[in-house]
């Protein structure tokens, strides 16, 4: 794999992200979108719902799964830039959800594995 940088594994990871959502009759509606609080990786529709996802991905095991990094504060800036982007759009009593897309590839940028959680990241004692 050319570039094994973060930033290179990462793009790599939310490309093939965008894919899956596609082949499973998601749409995409935005790529990288920005708020104050950070990045959203992918929004998406499927059906009237409003999709968030957060994608990980890791070339090597050696530190864990790539779900490990969605720790307890990146799933409040993850929440954070949802409710920014909802709230932007006029969008806030849409039905929602935020997912996390974990991707392990192989040494060369290969897929091995790609795990899909719904409703990943949930909002405590709304």
């Amino acid at each position: 794999m050319e570039n094994r940088t973060k930033q290179g594994v990462g793009r790599l990871g939310e490309i093939m992200a965008g894919k899956y959502l596609l082949s499973k009759g998601f749409t995409i509606i935005s790529r990288n979108f920005s708020t104050p609080f950070g990045e959203i990786d992918l929004i998406a529709k499927q059906n009237n719902w409003t999709v968030f996802v957060e994608v990980k991905a890791r070339i090597s095991e050696k530190f864990g799964s790539p779900l490990l990094a969605v720790t307890a504060a990146k799933q409040k800036t993850i929440l954070r830039n949802a409710l920014c982007y909802l709230k932007s759009k006029g969008l806030s009593d849409t039905p929602c959800r935020i997912d996390v897309i974990a991707i392990n590839l192989d040494n060369n940028g290969k897929l091995k594995t790609l795990e899909h959680i719904k409703n990943a990241v949930e909002i405590r004692g709304a």
